[in-house]
């Protein structure tokens, strides 16, 4: 991050000190403060690879609480936001904001779903002990010899990060 960084932080610095005499405090800017110095404390060896995930995974969590809070609040509200945006045909502060809606189809109720459904499943779970059978040398037939097609395998990988209780230590 070198020079750019670091005139990227004086100026952040000089805009701070500006907006704590006027009282004004942009949470965005100190969230985005927070991770580039985490990453920077990484990068010069002042602290490890999973003390850092961790400090960000602190932090992710607590911003999609904050997201959902938000989602929630425009939801319960959608009908003023649409009446207020109404006023604003060409849009409000860089936003056009509109109401859209969305039609989905649920089949569970059809017994012909149903049965096509669990044949799916069916047909999957032969699938995978075929792809097992084949892993371990043997041949991907049936019992009348007919050939199961196999799947195909993707796999990919991520960190998961598991809350552990107070009282599992």
């Amino acid at each position: 991050m070198g020079a750019s960084k670091k005139i990227f932080m004086q100026d952040r610095e000089e805009e701070f000190f500006v907006n704590s005499k006027t009282k004004s405090f942009n949470p965005f800017e100190f969230i985005s403060d927070k991770f580039v110095n985490e990453i920077e404390d990484y990068e010069n060896g002042n602290r490890d690879a999973l003390e850092t995930a961790i400090l960000m995974r602190k932090d992710y969590d607590r911003l999609e609480i904050q997201m959902n809070l938000r989602k929630t609040w425009i939801e319960e509200n959608k009908r003023s936001i649409e009446n207020e945006a109404s006023k604003y045909p060409e849009g409000y502060k860089n936003y056009k904001v509109s109401v859209q809606t969305r039609t989905t189809f649920n089949f569970k109720n059809i017994e012909a779903w149903k049965s096509l459904e669990n044949a799916k499943k069916e047909f999957e779970e032969k699938s995978k002990m075929a792809k097992k059978i084949v892993q371990k040398g043997g041949l991907n037939v049936d019992i009348n010899g007919e050939e199961i097609p196999l799947p195909e395998i993707n796999v990919s990988s991520f960190i998961k990060f598991d809350k552990i209780k107070k009282n599992d230590f």
